[in-house]
């Protein structure tokens, strides 16, 4: 494993996919019905690669520290596939990302003060591509912090 490659399968316990609420009113969408994310565009390397179908997924609201979509935690899921081309030649990931209530998403600063989180990619290279990832032992502390991981509807 190269240094740019920090991910292997033994230490993977869930790709998170950011998603810039600059770009994309995901408060707006909730508030018209979207209840769930589908897929996401991800980067072709390695990471998109190792991507499978059962893999966890977790949606991270990249932007502002407060307001109408702080960053943080708003989904859970899996990933139903492999990623893939687009008909626009982009990579992307076909998910099955449950959208949080309100009061079940996790907020970046709140993150920062758990030790077994404060480390995580996304909060260390806020600017990176999709995918980031979530260690196991991450995991396992976001998942107490979460409700039930949503089994796949598909």
């Amino acid at each position: 494993m190269s240094y740019r490659e920090a991910v292997t399968e033994a230490a993977l316990g869930a790709w998170l996919f950011k998603a810039d609420s600059a770009r994309w009113d995901i408060v707006g969408a909730i508030d018209d019905g979207l209840t769930a994310v589908e897929s996401r565009c991800v980067a072709d390397n390695y990471r998109a690669a190792m991507m499978r179908s059962g893999h966890r997924a977790i949606l991270w609201v990249s932007g502002a520290v407060s307001g109408r979509a702080p960053r943080g935690v708003w989904g859970i899921g899996r990933l139903t596939g492999p990623a893939v081309p687009d008909g626009d030649g982009r990579l992307v990931v076909p998910t099955d990302i449950a959208l949080l209530r309100p009061a079940d998403r996790l907020r970046a600063d709140d993150l920062r003060e758990i030790p077994a989180l404060s480390a995580l990619e996304v909060l260390r290279m806020p600017a990176g591509s999709n995918p980031s990832w979530v260690d196991v032992e991450q995991f396992a502390a976001l998942r107490d912090l979460l409700p039930q991981w949503p089994s796949r509807r598909r």
